[in-house]
Formats: structure tokens, C-alpha cells, sequence
């Protein structure tokens, strides 16, 4: 299989109430949760994650689980590398250029 395919990313999609303070204090508590864990962000309320394989990916996908606040939705999508490479950015009117893995993942 080619490594592009091996190579995983989760991407985490959240929509999260803010009305009460403790749907507040949730909501800024996972969102500073997916930071620490390395998630970069792609969009309001979508980070992603680069994971290297589909093992770490699975165990990153259990550690956002433990973390779900008690309200709103969150959904995660398991995306290869290969997939990813071929998403499509523009910021602002020019085109971003192309994702690719953190250079600490380029040593494997």
C-alpha cells in the first residue's frame, strides 16, 4: 500500500452552546484541549491533526473522546494523507499551498 494512504489525519468538527457561563468555560476548555493535543486550526471550530498511522490516529480519536464536553456536537473524520494532500485552500482570493505533515513526522 503507498505510504500516502498509511499516513492518517483526524479532523475534529465542533459546534459547541455558549449561552451559560459553564457551557462557556466547556466550550473554551476543549478548544484549548485540542491545542495542547497539537491539533492545528483549519477553520472555526475544525482543527485537524496529523497522526502518522491509523494506531495513533485511533488512540487520538479515544483521548478527544474522553475530553467531549457534556454539550452541543462534535464529529471526527479520519482523512488519509493521500486525501488531504488534495484538498484545495484559498486564503483570502490566493491559494494556499499545499497541507503537508509537521517536519517532525518527515523523519519516519
Amino acid at each position: 500500500m503507498p505510504e500516502g494512504w498509511r499516513q492518517m489525519w483526524l479532523m475534529v468538527f465542533y459546534d459547541l452552546p455558549v449561552l451559560a457561563h459553564e457551557q462557556r468555560k466547556a466550550a473554551t476548555g476543549f478548544h484549548d484541549y485540542l491545542v495542547e493535543e497539537g491539533f492545528e486550526r483549519l477553520h472555526y471550530s475544525i482543527y485537524m491533526r496529523f497522526c502518522g498511522s491509523g494506531e495513533k490516529l485511533e488512540a487520538q480519536e479515544k483521548r478527544v473522546e474522553r475530553r467531549l464536553p457534556k454539550w452541543g456536537n462534535v464529529m471526527a473524520l479520519r482523512l488519509t494523507d493521500r486525501q488531504m494532500a488534495s484538498m484545495k485552500r484559498w486564503i483570502g482570493a490566493q491559494p494556499d499551498s499545499a497541507i503537508v505533515p509537521p517536519p517532525q513526522y518527515k523523519l519516519f
